[in-house]
């Protein structure tokens, strides 16, 4: 199942994503420096997220989790020349690689990568900072509930939040299944449902290149 997967991908990528030199420049790159691409999402995924961003008209992103900024380039798209995203990383080689990456693609949306534990920078963000209209969460699922809650107090109402990789393989049903990882996503989903602040919200399973996984989706009230 998983090459039909692929290849169904490969297929839709060929019909519907315009090949972008700066992505491919991105891929390139981390490849070359020996990084699996498997981190970052997949093109049909990126896409998503860039109509999502068009669709609604932001302007301020927050993302927690750059990577090699793959998915970064992918929500720069979407962003007028003065919109401004803030990516997280947490590991310093995948940050220099993002930041190296980042520069390459001389954006004209304002991109800053901070490099530490997304937490901790959220948290140190002062107080008068403008709320963000999209939030990509793609980054250590045991912080997922955590990293939620930080997000929902740098929005504003109509502010979308992306969580990526919510269901792992059916792992988040699988009670012998107490990794870290696993246990924070359960949690997230219970702090999602009925979430006071929350509008409306929902998970959608994927299967793909990537495999089998999924993501979750809310609007801010």
């Amino acid at each position: 199942m998983q090459q039909m997967w692929t290849e169904i991908d490969s297929y839709i990528e060929s019909h519907l994503i315009p090949e972008d030199p700066i992505l491919t420049q991105t891929l390139k790159n981390t490849d070359d420096k020996g990084f699996p691409d498997h981190l970052a999402v997949a093109p049909n995924q990126g896409m998503l997220l860039q109509m999502l961003i068009q669709m609604n008209n932001c302007k301020r992103i927050l993302e927690l989790g750059t990577f090699a900024a793959y998915s970064t380039m992918w929500l720069a798209r979407a962003l007028p020349e003065d919109g401004y995203i803030l990516t997280m990383e947490g590991r310093d080689t995948h940050a220099a690689l993002g930041q190296e990456n980042i520069d390459n693609a001389k954006l004209k949306p304002t991109v800053e990568l901070k490099c530490g534990r997304a937490a901790d920078i959220l948290r140190a963000l002062p107080e008068d900072t403008e709320p963000f209209d999209f939030i990509f969460i793609d980054a250590d699922k045991q912080s997922y509930p955590e990293y939620l809650e930080l997000s929902l107090g740098l929005s504003r109402s109509g502010t979308i939040i992306f969580l990526d990789n919510v269901i792992r393989a059916g792992e988040i049903l699988n009670p012998e299944n107490q990794k870290p990882s696993i246990v924070g996503l359960r949690d997230m989903f219970k702090a999602m449902q009925n979430h006071p602040k929350i509008l409306s919200c929902t998970a959608l399973q994927t299967i793909g290149s990537k495999g089998h996984d999924g993501f979750a989706l809310a609007i801010v009230k």
